[in-house]
Order: structure tokens, then C-alpha cells, then sequence
């Protein structure tokens, strides 16, 4: 009897013991869950991509073939994208690029961004509704075509196609409610650019993209498939008797439900005159 009774005894103190032990790791745990939560409701992967320029922004055409006699040129890009998200609720991007063409081929190009959340996005709770972004990206075009394909309404000449290589790395400070994120990825940027004075160049932009995105306590990484595309309106600057100027309207898709980033840029290269 005084074995059970020591048992039971032992067994009453463990519990007493273990009760607020267990509530005090609980709580431990609960608070980086509940901090990280994120107010755009997308996955810590989707969240990255989104607030980072691969996903905030969208894709761009090639940029005009120059000579390679040029060694180093030099241009300027505005973007904007938006993204819809549950509820009503969006996200609003803008970026500044510079680019440096080298040779007329590889391509370098240096991002920096805001990120900024519709009204409603930290309506219920205390949090940052802006975030600042960046990116860095190398493209160099791996094949141009001959003139191949016959298009309607362009009698003048025939369509050339362009596949290249891009690598880019993406950075966004923490907001809404989400830590810093980071990605990186691997682009094949394919087109078609058909026209003279004015050149139209539909391109599509399929992406291979790591997300790292942080909580209080831990890295979480994931990996997702883009397509990426739009048409770009190269030399309309021509117009207004401004050489360089392109536009561009695009989209970037990831699989999501709130995966679509639409958006349109103006680009502007140096041109030498010759």
C-alpha cells in the first residue's frame, strides 16, 4: 500500500510540475508562429517571391540588339506591378533599374524597389504596410535567329526569335507581419521581335526561383516554377524623337491562387549616333 501511495504521490507532483511547464512551451512556441504570421495570407515561398522584384515586378523583353563595337552601354528602367490578394486587399510595387549592356550581349541590371500594402492590409493589427526591395540580375542571349517566320500585318520582314540566359538575386526587408525574404533564379527569357522603325517583341519568361524566408527562430526555403511574359514596344521613343525608349506590359504567374503579378515598364538605352 505504501508503494501505491508513494507512486500516486510522485505521479500527483510530475503532473503539477509538467502543467505549467507545458503552457510556458506553448507559449514559447505559439509567438514565432504567431509573429510570423503574414498579413498578404501567402505561403512563406509565395511571400517571397512576391516582395522580392522577381515576383513584385514583372519581366521584361530583350533589350535592342546594339553593336558590338560598343564596349559599354548604358540605360534606365521604371516599373510597376500589382498583385491581388483575398479580400479585396493588393499589393503595389514600384522599382528603378539601371542597366549596363556589355558588348551588346550580356546584360547587368541593378533593382531597387518599395513595396506598399492597400489600406485595409494592417487594418486588425499593428504592422509594417511598406517594404524596400532590391535586385541584381545577369542576362546574356545564348541564340539569335535569321528572319523566319512570316507575321500578318509586318510585309516588310520576317520575324527573329531570341533565347537567353538570365540568373537573378532578390533581397526584401521585413513587412507585413513577415520577416526578410530572399530568392534567387534561373530564367530563360525566349521571343519574337518582328518590325522596323517601331519593333514589336512578344516574349515569354519561364523561371526556375529558391524562396528563403525567415521567422523568429528559423530559415524555411522552398522552390517554385514561373512563367513570365508580355509584349514589348521597342523604339517607340522614335515618335517623339527620343532613340531608346521601349515599353512594356507583362505579367508574372506563379501557381497560386493569388499567384498573378501584373505590370508595365518604360525603358530608355543609350543609343550612339552614328
Amino acid at each position: 500500500m505504501r508503494t501505491i501511495s508513494r507512486v500516486r504521490t510522485r505521479v500527483g507532483r510530475w503532473s503539477v510540475i509538467t502543467a505549467p511547464a507545458s503552457l510556458s512551451l506553448l507559449s514559447l512556441l505559439g509567438v514565432p508562429t504567431l509573429g510570423a504570421q503574414s498579413r498578404t495570407e501567402l505561403t512563406r515561398t509565395l511571400a517571397a517571391i512576391a516582395s522580392t522584384p522577381l515576383g513584385a515586378l514583372t519581366p521584361n523583353g530583350p533589350a535592342m540588339a546594339t553593336s558590338r563595337d560598343d564596349t559599354l552601354l548604358f540605360g534606365f528602367r521604371m516599373q510597376y506591378g500589382s498583385r491581388g490578394l483575398s479580400d479585396g486587399k493588393s499589393l503595389t510595387s514600384y522599382g528603378l533599374t539601371t542597366n549596363l549592356q556589355v558588348q551588346g550581349s550580356a546584360l547587368i541590371s541593378g533593382t531597387v524597389g518599395y513595396q506598399q500594402g492597400s489600406d485595409d492590409i494592417c487594418a486588425d493589427v499593428s504592422c509594417d504596410d511598406h517594404r524596400l526591395m532590391a535586385e541584381v540580375r545577369y542576362s546574356n542571349n545564348l541564340i539569335t535567329t535569321r528572319p523566319f517566320l512570316r507575321v500578318p500585318f509586318f510585309t516588310e520582314n520576317d520575324a527573329s526569335g531570341t533565347a537567353a540566359l538570365q540568373f537573378g538575386i532578390g533581397w526584401a526587408e521585413k513587412g507585413f507581419n513577415e520577416r526578410q525574404h530572399w530568392t534567387a533564379d534561373v530564367t530563360v527569357p525566349l521571343s519574337l521581335a518582328v518590325g522596323q522603325r517601331v519593333r514589336v517583341v512578344p516574349f515569354l519568361t519561364p523561371s526556375f526561383a529558391f524562396a528563403w524566408g525567415t521567422t523568429d527562430r528559423q530559415w524555411s526555403r522552398g522552390q517554385r516554377f514561373l512563367t513570365g511574359g508580355g509584349i514589348t514596344a521597342q523604339e517607340v521613343g522614335k515618335w517623339i524623337g527620343l532613340t531608346g525608349l521601349d515599353v512594356t506590359f507583362g505579367f508574372q504567374r506563379a501557381f497560386s491562387p493569388h499567384g498573378t503579378t501584373l505590370g508595365a515598364s518604360v525603358s530608355w538605352m543609350h543609343v550612339p549616333v552614328r
